[in-house]
């Protein structure tokens, strides 16, 4: 039996997706779920989190008060990151069938080792490091070839009302934010179990 993919609309700018991934990670395979995480940037949805402009201090109090509640520790970056071109780079990775390993380097990049992940030098390294041919990888960044992939994300974000980060598509109810792991473990194995026992068409 196929697993059950989980649409996860998300952002590598932000520190909420970086805690959503984290608390993911470890309960697919526990729960069997498969998580489908589509890039989504934050900034084509709000100018307010444009690259560069410094973080208010009321966005890094959410971000701390999430932190706590779940047990992630993380300290927001004193900016909003450019993530354009790292969310461009997961869907080359996810071409070259490697996105896992680029999605947890570039999320470790960002918010474990304090790099620039919007420097393309950056992300050639992780690319490589990943099993992407560093030409080929820079080739398809500057092309722009996954700016319409990524707009589709946003088109299919947009028809489910998820609007937040992350957003977790539950059949057709969207979850947003991220709570600790024993309430994700409840609310998705709900999820997954009434899925089984749907009758298949």
């Amino acid at each position: 039996m196929s697993r059950i993919r989980i649409p996860i609309y998300f952002d590598y700018a932000s520190t909420l997706c970086y805690i959503a991934w984290r608390i993911v990670g470890p309960l697919e395979d526990e729960l069997g779920f498969e998580a489908l995480w589509k890039g989504v940037p934050i900034a084509t949805r709000d100018f307010r989190f444009k690259p560069g402009r410094v973080l208010g201090e009321r966005e890094r109090q959410k971000v701390l008060l999430v932190a706590a509640e779940t047990g992630i520790a993380v300290t927001p970056p004193p900016s909003w990151i450019d993530s354009m071109p790292a969310l461009q780079g997961s869907e080359i990775a996810r071409d070259a069938g490697v996105f896992p390993a680029y999605h947890d380097a570039v999320f470790r990049a960002a918010f474990e080792q304090g790099a620039d992940i919007a420097d393309r030098k950056v992300l050639d390294a992780i690319a490589e490091r990943t099993g992407i041919d560093r030409s080929m990888f820079r080739a398809a960044l500057e092309s722009g070839a996954m700016t319409a992939r990524l707009a589709e994300h946003k088109r299919e974000a947009d028809e489910f009302s998820a609007l937040g980060y992350p957003t977790f598509i539950l059949g057709d109810f969207p979850m947003i934010g991220i709570q600790p792991i024993e309430s994700m473990r409840l609310l998705l194995g709900r999820f997954i179990r009434q899925r089984a026992e749907e009758p298949q068409a």
